[in-house]
């Protein structure tokens, strides 16, 4: 059984992992556990479990997703945390960030993630440019699922591109663009509702080939089938 552990900086990032996992995964191939890391400072780390699920027999994949409540926070939990991951006998370590509003300083986040990760389980940390939204950008089919009025020539004029066809990695700050196209914000029940809607085969197939920071976490997640 492979077990795989995700650190990600937010609730929105949390809720994507776990539907990605989901629907890449045969749900009875994979289980899926999330908690919470908070705290911190003066004091060690609090661990909030938020959903468990206990591996079986035909389980292959075992996920761990960890919201760490801050991007800052993202590389100190997978370097408190690894020793005890290779010991556990995890087998892969990704991190998942967003880059705004340092939108200017791609290069220098990522020599400072990349700099003083233990040896041990092998680990990646990818910048989600700008924001994680910015794949919900891109993946175009699944406007009208939110509203049937919202044509792929009306997005991309709210967009500013062609979200099917241009990289939404230029857009400085996705939020705003979905708050405009269809009032999108980060609360629980507005990310569900964009997560579900997505098409996550679109995801895999074709966003990524004109998305880099997405392609580079799925590179990572196919690492893992044989």
């Amino acid at each position: 059984m492979n077990k795989i552990a995700i650190f990600v900086e937010g609730q929105t990032e949390q809720i994507f992992a776990q539907k990605l996992i989901e629907q890449i995964i045969s749900p009875n191939k994979a289980t899926v556990s999330t908690w919470q890391l908070r705290g911190g400072a003066r004091h060690a780390r609090n661990l909030i479990m938020l959903k468990t699920q206990s591996a079986t027999q035909q389980t292959d994949y075992y996920f761990e997703i960890y919201d760490c409540g801050s991007d800052s926070k993202v590389k100190d939990d997978i370097i408190e945390n690894s020793q005890s991951m290779n010991q556990q006998g995890f087998s892969l370590i990704i991190g998942l960030r967003d880059v705004y509003p340092n939108n200017n300083k791609i290069a220098s986040l990522r020599k400072y993630l990349n700099f003083g990760i233990p040896a041990g389980v092998p680990t990646h940390i990818v910048l989600a440019v700008n924001e994680v939204e910015a794949w919900f950008l891109a993946e175009e089919n699944h406007y009208s699922k939110i509203d049937t009025r919202l044509t792929l020539a009306k997005v991309n004029e709210i967009a500013g591109i062609d979200v099917s066809k241009d990289s939404t990695e230029i857009i400085a700050h996705p939020t705003e663009k979905l708050q405009l196209i269809y009032r999108y914000t980060k609360s629980k029940h507005k990310v569900h509702r964009t997560v579900d809607a997505l098409d996550y085969a679109n995801l895999y197939i074709n966003v990524r080939q004109r998305n880099n920071s997405l392609a580079e976490l799925f590179t990572h997640l196919d690492s893992i089938f044989p």
